[in-house]
């Protein structure tokens, strides 16, 4: 995708794959917004318009707000459907996922073509893996909090430092949003204060909307400075050590099952076995698998590769 020429189309494209990226990284623990940016060919894009957002601030604002836009969406759907996903619909939602990763791989192995050989990329792809497992099994989850109705400056600049820390979620593969915020015991507090914003008709919502708009302001302004400053460590990891970097990916990507089946049956208490989700779900995961398929073989005739960015960015 070439986002000097992107047309309407285009957008609405980014846009919904934008609501995917929020709905799946924010409603499922264990499953990073990189993680799926990866899988739906999206992930050196997001990366290199943030990254770059002053070099051509024109062409990836209006990328980068169409992917907010979605973000958004997906976040606020997530917000309310988070207990739905994962009390009615445990099964459906892992082997869908499941059926997204398997479909990605493909495409990967043969952008990856060349260079099985070097003893480096498999060195990152191991370490990789190896991190991210042991990060998915070994952070544990503290007790819930709530959010303070009278908070002070210096919880609101604690709640910034907080959007830091998680803004790299968002960036570096792996690190999942909801896995942090469990393990801050702010997960819940979280989702509930972006579903209570939008609880317009409810009585008492003045008593906690102004509270939570300067909560969640903080946050965000240490969000978004953070995943500029990820993006520029991101970037420079790719120009400089591009194969090494596209196993890191490869790690990623066959370390995403373990990571899905843990936080969707092995962490989850309303997990339970039923015959209609497996079905289903197996139906879908194949629709999805053939889909992500065709997208990656779509971005290879058409010229779509990260590598072309690293190129771009080698001759600026």
């Amino acid at each position: 995708m070439d986002l000097k020429n992107m047309k309407f189309k285009n957008y609405i494209i980014t846009i919904l794959k934008g609501i995917l990226l929020g709905l799946i990284s924010m409603g499922i623990p264990g499953v990073s917004a990189s993680t799926i940016g990866i899988i739906i060919g999206i992930y050196f894009l997001m990366v290199d318009a943030i990254a770059n957002i002053f070099k051509d601030f024109k062409t990836n604002l209006k990328f980068l707000i169409s992917l907010i836009i979605g973000y958004g969406i997906g976040a606020i759907l997530a917000a309310f459907s988070v207990t739905i996903i994962f009390e009615h619909f445990p099964l459906l939602t892992t082997i869908i996922i499941l059926g997204m990763i398997i479909g990605s791989i493909p495409d990967m192995l043969i952008r990856l073509k060349g260079n099985f050989k070097k003893v480096s990329c498999w060195i990152t792809f191991i370490i990789v893996i190896t991190i991210i497992i042991a990060y998915n099994f070994l952070t544990g989850t503290k007790d819930a909090i709530e959010f303070p109705l009278n908070p002070d400056i210096g919880y609101l600049i604690l709640m910034g430092i907080v959007g830091i820390i998680t803004s790299a979620t968002f960036i570096i593969p792996g690190v999942d949003f909801a896995v942090v915020f469990l393990s801050l015991g702010l997960y819940y507090p979280f989702m509930n204060m972006i579903a209570a914003l939008l609880s317009f008709n409810n009585p008492n919502y003045l008593t906690y909307f102004i509270s939570y708009i300067q909560i969640l302001g903080f946050y965000l302004i240490g969000y978004f400075g953070g995943v500029f400053l990820f993006s520029k460590l991101i970037k420079f990891l790719t120009i400089k050590y591009n194969s090494q970097t596209k196993f890191a990916s490869l790690g990623l990507m066959f370390a995403a099952p373990v990571i899905v089946i843990k936080g969707c049956v092995i962490d989850n208490e309303s997990f339970f076995y039923n015959t209609t989700q497996l079905i289903i779900g197996i139906i879908l995961s194949i629709v999805f698998a053939i889909g992500i398929c065709y997208l990656g073989y779509r971005s290879r005739i058409t010229k779509i590769e990260p590598d072309k960015l690293i190129k771009e960015e080698n001759k600026a």
